[in-house]
């Protein structure tokens, strides 16, 4: 692994599980999930990620892109494009098993034309062992910062 990304090792891996979505202008739904992070040699992690309705296994959500070491130790960015007309550029930090992300920090969301009206999202993850758990906060132009989505997955062998 390249030494800058030393922090971020207990990210790696496949991920699967569950979680609960809500937002105070939509009803509150569950979902399945995979996350996967993956090592290619270079000073980045591929990062991506996909959910899916644990009903009828129809797809919800995916995101793409990249966890890159920041300028200082223990920062990180993260950089991920969304099917919903999004960019995420966030920043952050990395302390243990803990790595906290938001785009207030020097971050930005961008939108396409026909984008969602997303302008804040903030993420923290916990890893224990083989179990991950997150939530995702986000803020559109009519909703100030709430919580979004709360999952818990397992690291597959």
């Amino acid at each position: 692994m390249h030494r800058d990304l030393a922090a971020l090792s207990f990210l790696l891996g496949t991920w699967r599980g569950s979680g609960r979505g809500e937002y105070p202008t939509i009803d509150p739904f569950p979902y399945d999930e995979e996350v996967v992070v993956e090592h290619v040699g270079e000073p980045f992690l591929l990062y991506r990620q996909s959910s899916w309705s644990p009903d009828d296994r129809e797809p919800l959500h995916l995101e793409r892109g990249f966890l890159r070491p920041g300028s200082s130790p223990g920062e990180v960015e993260l950089c991920l494009a969304h099917p919903i007309g999004l960019t995420e550029i966030a920043h952050g930090v990395v302390d243990g098993p803990t790595l906290e992300l938001s785009t207030d920090r020097d971050g930005v969301v961008g939108r396409t034309r026909t984008g969602l009206d997303v302008t804040a999202l903030s993420r923290t993850y916990r890893a224990d062992g083989d179990r991950l758990t997150y939530e995702l906060f986000m803020a559109t132009e009519t909703t100030p910062n709430t919580l979004h989505l709360r999952a818990e997955l397992r690291r597959l062998p």
